[in-house]
């Protein structure tokens, strides 16, 4: 498969910041590929590296193979989807989709045809006339879309595009992006601070902090499989045990992760190490139990169905064997 976009040891640094500190990647074309990490961790800075809005400081930046680092934001075959939208009030929806068309010399009656035929893409059918303030925040964020793809662009950015959209909006456009990107083929390159947004929706995901990539992988990969401590707790929160835990419970003495979910909790004495319970707490789904044991605190999920102890209760920990994950210690 051929690579949409290459990171070669790319750094970029505002005054004495490094943004972005020697990144290296590949992202295959036609793929949804996802970056992931807290606020000023570098991957916003990535993806303005590949529009164009950004410039490496060093290493190099490739598109389709073709080095890019000083090619304008124009002559790149990629186009951006905001986190605000970005549509112009004034014009309706489908000369906001139609603009970048009508920027390149496109005569009216065609990129009028074109706008309608992604607004149909988007399920948008019939909303051409409307103004931007008319349209509910789902609604924009697919005029946004569609105005992106209009131009054809062989990789799409999306840069944080639903972080304005309420819980389950949100989750519906997940489904809807996910399958717009299978139906279209092209490459997508999605930037969230969402976990769970990256791990729903992305073939592969690159998990950033302070600039670097910390790990790169298949959501079951970095779900299941955590390189370091960082992230074990930033992606679905495991329990990250020290190597003091891991040698108590006949475990090798190194940094582990464990998933609050694979942990059973079973009469004192008949589990791996017995604990203490400290509080729980109802998230829906789940009760999510806290237990002293080993001088750790571990968070248990049980299903809401189950009854859960008190606090106070003393308990045993159980888990299967392999579902305690050695880490580096990062």
């Amino acid at each position: 498969m051929t690579d949409a976009v290459e990171f070669d040891r790319v750094s970029r640094h505002f005054g004495t910041v490094r943004a972005v500190d020697e990144v290296t990647l590949t992202i295959a074309e036609s793929s949804f590929f996802a970056m992931l990490g807290p606020s000023g961790s570098g991957k916003t800075t990535c993806l303005r590296l590949i529009s164009g809005f950004e410039r490496p400081s060093s290493g190099h930046v490739r598109i389709f193979g073709a080095q890019s680092d000083d090619l304008p934001p124009n002559r790149r075959p990629v186009n951006t989807v905001f986190q605000d939208y970005a549509l112009f009030p004034h014009l309706n929806v489908r000369d906001n989709v139609a603009y970048g068309l009508m920027v390149r010399g496109v005569d009216k009656r065609a990129r009028h045809a074109a706008a309608e035929e992604m607004l149909a893409l988007v399920k948008l059918e019939g909303y051409g006339d409307r103004k931007p303030a008319q349209l509910s925040g789902g609604q924009r964020q697919r005029v946004a879309l569609a105005r992106a793809l209009v131009n054809k662009p062989k990789v799409l950015l999306l840069d944080e595009p639903l972080g304005a959209l309420d819980l389950k909006l949100r989750e519906a456009m997940q489904d809807e992006l996910k399958a717009l990107q299978q139906r279209l083929g092209i490459t997508f390159v999605f930037v969230t601070h969402d976990q769970g947004e990256a791990l729903s929706m992305a073939d592969k995901v690159a998990v950033f902090n302070d600039g670097r990539i910390v790990q790169i992988g298949s959501p079951e990969e970095i779900y299941q499989r955590p390189r370091t401590r960082f992230v074990a707790d930033f992606v679905g929160s495991a329990n990250v045990l020290p190597p003091e835990f891991c040698a108590s419970v006949g475990a090798p003495k190194t940094w582990a992760s464990l998933r609050a979910e694979v942990i059973g909790l079973t009469a004192p004495g008949a589990g791996r190490i017995d604990g203490t319970v400290a509080g729980r707490r109802y998230l829906g789904p789940v009760n999510r139990v806290t237990v002293m044991a080993g001088g750790t605190a571990l968070s248990v999920d049980l299903p809401a169905s189950a009854a859960a102890p008190e606090p106070g209760a003393s308990v045993g920990l159980t888990w299967d064997e392999g579902a305690l994950h050695r880490m580096e210690e990062g």
